[in-house]
């Protein structure tokens, strides 16, 4: 039997095969994703906005144009719409990275940077996270050269929070234009965090800006993000988006979503909240945990207890949440944080797991 090979740079992307079980009936405390139901209502106005006509025909996005640069505050030709933050993130390899480019990211980080690298062709250099958790920018300026073509970086990064200020990425937009660099700023939890570097486009033609409604806007399922920058790099990018960007169902909920923007404000307040019960109960108990900017924390767990045995646990009681074993990381979980009464339950839950194996921090 012959087979036709694939692209020769091809040869080195390995992607896990993703077939995600059903994860009804859990608590969902591993993907970062809106972790709790819309209110009733808010559902019943949704169901309304999908009508007969929005399931035959393609989708017409004008609208959502229109009202997100209004809400953005931004031109419409600084944006592109696109199928989640994945989508605008390969848009910008598609357009920009070439085969032999160097792509500087940092690590441990989002896990699509290093594969659309390779899918580009072009060769990643991440810059690891110190023992201590720690990331100076000298670090990541030292990986910036003549060779390279774009730096991605997460603002905040996960799951180790990293989260850089204005004056930073001054620095960093500026030392990728001197190599005539793209700096690509992954703002995927923006509204958790109040740093961004959208102001930054008036200045800088070499920064695009990629966000996602999946994370404060809570609709990780209908798979929609947004690039911001200057007009001429959207030109290029609208070279390589599909035929249309995003589906015809996400976008009256996108509509809705941004005429009823006290939603998302709201729950960013709540996810706010129980990020602190947690912090400061799991404190209490004796473990340390950190973040703050966006919609998680990372939980220290003792080296001899293993992280696996403690997720599995968890599950067992209803909960599902992210073991983080990459280095520097070792036996620390992840747990999306939502409402203060789900925080409760996990809690609840996590102190029954150290009850049942007798250790403790």
């Amino acid at each position: 039997m012959k087979f036709v090979p694939p692209k020769p740079h091809l040869d080195g992307v390995w992607r896990t095969p993703h077939r995600l079980e059903t994860r009804q009936g859990f608590e969902l405390m591993d993907r970062n994703e809106r972790t709790v139901d819309f209110p009733p209502q808010v559902m019943e106005d949704i169901r309304r906005l999908i009508d007969p006509f929005t399931l035959r025909a393609y989708p017409e996005p004008e609208a959502l144009y229109g009202r997100l640069a209004a809400w953005l505050n931004v031109p419409r030709e600084m944006l592109l719409i696109t199928m989640g933050a994945d989508g605008g993130l390969r848009a910008v390899f598609d357009a920009f990275v070439a085969p032999g480019d160097e792509v500087v990211t940092v690590a441990p980080s989002y896990g699509m940077y290093p594969v659309l690298s390779a899918m580009a062709g072009a060769t990643v250099r991440r810059v690891q996270f110190n023992a201590d958790l720690s990331l100076p920018l000298e670090q990541v300026l030292a990986r910036i050269n003549h060779r390279t073509k774009a730096v991605v970086l997460a603002n905040p990064n996960q799951p180790i929070e990293r989260v850089y200020d204005e004056a930073e990425m001054v620095t960093l937009v500026e030392a990728c234009a001197e190599h005539d660099a793209l700096l690509v700023m992954d703002e995927a939890y923006h509204h958790f965090c109040p740093l961004t570097a959208a102001p930054l486009l008036r200045d800088h033609g070499n920064l695009v800006v990629v966000r996602s409604f999946s994370k404060a806007f809570g609709i990780a399922g209908l798979r929609v993000g947004y690039v911001i920058s200057r007009p001429e790099n959207i030109a290029h990018l609208e070279k390589v988006r599909p035929v249309y960007e995003t589906s015809s169902v996400a976008i009256p909920v996108c509509l809705y979503l941004l005429e009823h923007d006290e939603l998302m404000r709201s729950y960013v307040a709540e996810v706010k909240e129980a990020m602190g019960r947690l912090t400061a109960t799991l404190r209490h108990l004796g473990f340390e945990s950190s973040g703050r900017w966006g919609n998680s924390i990372l939980v220290t767990l003792p080296s001899a207890v293993s992280g696996q045995d403690v997720g599995e646990a968890l599950k067992k009681r209803g909960f599902l949440i992210r073991v983080e074993t990459e280095p520097p990381l070792s036996n620390h979980l992840r747990v999306t944080v939502g409402s203060s009464a789900q925080a409760e339950r996990f809690l609840a839950a996590f102190e029954g797991v150290v009850r049942d194996g007798r250790w403790s921090r």
